[in-house]
């Protein structure tokens, strides 16, 4: 059996980190994002077309996030 194995209780220390900031963006997305997400590849176009708040948009309100 190979020494690289660790028990759960010995996880890396990089793990909940990722996985925190994982489940915050993921969040923003899903709850927040007007543009401002794709706007930092897309510029001001990113405001008019919306594209992850279209994406989510069923989502938002089935989750109980108002966003008109």
């Amino acid at each position: 059996m190979s020494d690289t194995w660790a028990p759960p209780t010995e996880a890396q220390p990089w793990v909940l980190p990722t996985l925190l900031g994982s489940a915050m963006v993921a969040f923003y997305a899903l709850a927040l994002d007007q543009g401002w997400l794709l706007s930092l590849v897309q510029g001001d176009r990113a405001f008019d077309l919306n594209l992850i708040h279209e994406a989510v948009h069923d989502a938002r309100h089935v989750a109980g996030f108002p966003c008109h």
